[in-house]
């Protein structure tokens, strides 16, 4: 991941919210003008004093007016900032959120595997949600300053010294104000990252629940969530301790701030040097300033946490692909199929070796199976061949191209899979099995269909191949599922087929419908297949017997029982002899 100096607030300006500069405009024009008419009321309370002063008979219409007038326009500006500024920051946040999501969708696949899918969908939800939260404060803080700046000034007019007085008694704050900050910060963070890994226990426990109720661990499942909570509340009131700070500190400095008005003006009263008129107009400004000063407390503290949601949110945005195109790769284009494994070794990124010195050819239109223990690397196999990892040495090659030396788009294009759990998305089932090939037309969706068994089933619906699935398909049971990815693979019409497991989790009548399927989708394309079931496997033109990511065996089913080796062992431990 690179490095990224810029602050996360000024990247935030610049990459996502300066777009909607015109919209956030009108909203800190508004706030200037809120600004202005919060520190009209000073001078204007200064000036119907003077008018009682003076015993001017008008003062008693035009001094409600006046108040009146910078009431509303007052909250007509605060409508218009707060509507302007959080327009542009959701816009901002789907952006965002957008932008996470393409990045995560192209990610390497290594990436992916090390946090859960529930706890990165916290960087969408809860981050998010700190982010625009404390967004919001930072605009409010905003309007804060400009208040206490606009109301300082017209304070400077009506007397320089007390104000002045004052200015020093506030800035007192800065530097505690800094070092809770960094704190707040650092605890935040913290929190963020437990609320994530909390969300991703939460999701496990709730989708094994089944497995926990047979096997009686609920109370395994709860004293495993205790510790994470527990931290998590820890944190929580270490949190709440840390901002409760800032506001007794900012109320002490305003009391002390109306002290040392008191005691100027009292002085200053009695030398003559001051009227009752500036008195009132003073304290006026003292509480008009009072509460944003206030508010700036919380708003740095909001402002520490969202630094720290925002941190996990370009985490995101800023990861780098090891898995990229060569600056010259080539476009391949439907190939014959044969494959080549010269000295193949790789070593996942948690320093785990999976393969070591594997060398193997697999001719064109071959059916070749992948037998073993687990472990062995037969699955490391399918994810190296369309590049969902790269290989750590040595070269894998298609009709004699070096894969690396492709794109690979046109690289994944070759191939088609069925796995032993077959992946249905949110849509149509005819949108489902025209995920093989994107724009496919009706009737190639339909055939495909006839040909994977599953067209009986899927018109004995009311809506057909219009039928709606919902998340993970639960409407359909699992012999259904795996002929709708067959079909999907049946339509890609790929040259090279790859076959996980595809039958291990089914019946014996489902089984048998989808080899027969298998068979169909087979002919004529180079298959790969992992089986754990040597009984499916028995026809196959060769055999590859796997052991700690090494190639150990190889030969067809007579002949591998013939050595006495691993395969043999592997058969007599299923069939008994």
């Amino acid at each position: 991941m690179a490095a990224n100096k810029t602050g996360p607030y000024r990247r935030l300006w610049r990459d996502w919210l300066l777009k909607y500069y015109g919209i956030i405009a009108v909203g800190v024009f508004a706030m200037l003008i809120g600004a202005a008419t919060s520190a009209g009321y000073a001078k204007g309370i200064q000036l119907v004093m003077q008018g009682f002063e003076n015993a001017d008979p008008d003062v008693i219409w035009w001094g409600p007016l006046t108040i009146l007038a910078l009431t509303s326009t007052k909250a007509l500006c605060t409508y218009f900032y707060q509507t302007r500024t959080n327009t542009a920051l959701v816009n901002a946040e789907t952006d965002l959120q957008k932008a996470m999501h393409e990045k995560l969708v192209y990610a390497d696949l290594a990436r992916l595997q090390n946090e859960s899918s529930a706890a990165l969908a916290t960087r969408f939800t809860a981050d998010i949600m700190l982010m625009r939260t404390s967004v919001i404060q930072i605009f409010a803080g905003l309007s804060s300053v400009l208040i206490i700046f606009a109301t300082v000034v017209v304070m400077l007019t009506i007397d320089w010294l007390i104000t002045l007085t004052l200015v020093l008694v506030f800035s007192l704050a800065v530097l505690p104000v800094n070092r809770l900050g960094a704190r707040i910060h650092k605890v935040s963070r913290n929190t963020q990252d437990d609320l994530a890994a909390m969300t991703g226990d939460v999701s496990e426990a709730l989708s094994g629940i089944r497995l926990a109720r047979t096997y009686q661990l609920e109370n395994y499942l709860i004293s495993n969530a205790k510790g994470i909570f527990d931290r998590l509340l820890a944190l929580k009131q270490r949190l709440i301790r840390l901002e409760a700070r800032l506001s007794p500190m900012m109320e002490a400095l305003s009391g002390a701030a109306i002290a040392a008005l008191l005691v100027i003006v009292a002085w200053r009263l009695s030398n003559g040097d001051a009227t009752l008129a500036d008195f009132m107009a003073l304290m006026t400004g003292l509480g008009v300033i009072s509460q944003p000063a206030r508010n700036l407390g919380k708003t740095f503290a909001m402002a520490k946490q969202g630094e720290s949601a925002l941190d996990r949110i370009f985490e995101i945005i800023d990861l780098e692909n090891s898995i990229v195109d060569a600056d010259n790769a080539l476009k391949m284009t439907r190939v014959k199929g044969t494959i080549t494994f010269q000295d193949v070794a790789f070593v996942y990124p948690d320093g785990k070796a999976a393969l070591r010195g594997v060398n193997l050819e697999i001719p064109a239109g071959k059916t070749v199976a992948f037998v073993g223990r687990s472990g062995a690397g037969k699955s490391t196999i399918f994810d190296l061949l369309p590049r969902l990892y790269d290989i750590t040495d040595g070269v894998i090659s298609i009709d004699g191209v070096d894969i690396r030396s492709v794109s690979q788009v046109s690289l994944r294009q070759q191939f088609a899979m069925v796995g032993q759990d077959s992946i249905l998305l949110t849509g149509s089932v005819a949108e489902n099995i025209g995920f093989g090939r994107i724009g496919a037309a009706r009737k190639d969706v339909v055939s495909a269909a006839k040909s994977a068994a599953a067209d009986g089933f899927i018109t004995a619906k009311a809506a057909g191949y219009d039928s709606k699935i919902t998340s993970g398909g639960a409407t359909f049971s699992g012999g259904e599922k795996q002929r709708l990815s067959i079909a999907r693979a049946m339509l890609r019409d790929a040259p090279i087929l790859l076959l996980d497991e595809p039958t291990s989790a089914l019946d014996a009548e489902s089984e048998s419908t989808i080899r027969e399927a298998l068979t169909r989708l087979s002919k004529g394309r180079t298959t790969l297949i992992i089986a754990h079931r040597l009984a499916t496997i028995m026809d196959a033109d060769m055999i590859v017997v796997m052991d700690q990511g090494k190639i150990v065996e190889t030969g067809t089913h007579s002949e591998l029982l013939a050595n006495s080796g691993i395969y043999a062992e592997l058969y007599r431990l299923q069939f008994g002899g």
